[in-house]
């Protein structure tokens, strides 16, 4: 099993935007192809906050595949084009690894 611990530190006055994409685009998508995922949680920082959660793949091969089905997917690539010129809601991001 590989999990992904994923912490996305949010730009100042983003969180709302960011946690309703999560749950109303991310999330969904995550399903429709088949990743396991876990939150999202809110982590407070002295300055700001960030945006957790869990993945979970079987293995490397596995992973490869849904991430590439997840990204090749109309609706998300809509989301990121909609997203072009605007304030990212994402400041910064940090992927840990995680296997057993």
């Amino acid at each position: 099993m590989i999990a992904e611990l994923r912490y996305y530190t949010i730009t100042p006055g983003h969180t709302q935007s960011l946690l309703d994409q999560f749950t109303g685009t991310s999330l969904p998508l995550f399903a429709k192809h088949g990743i396991t995922a876990r939150g999202p949680w809110l982590r407070r920082l002295t300055k700001g906050e960030q945006l957790v959660y869990l993945l979970e793949f079987e293995d490397e091969g596995d992973r490869e595949r849904r991430w590439t089905a997840f990204r090749d997917d109309p609706e998300w690539r809509e989301v990121v084009a909609s997203g072009a010129g605007q304030v990212p809601h994402i400041a910064a991001s940090e992927i840990v690894e995680l296997t057993r």
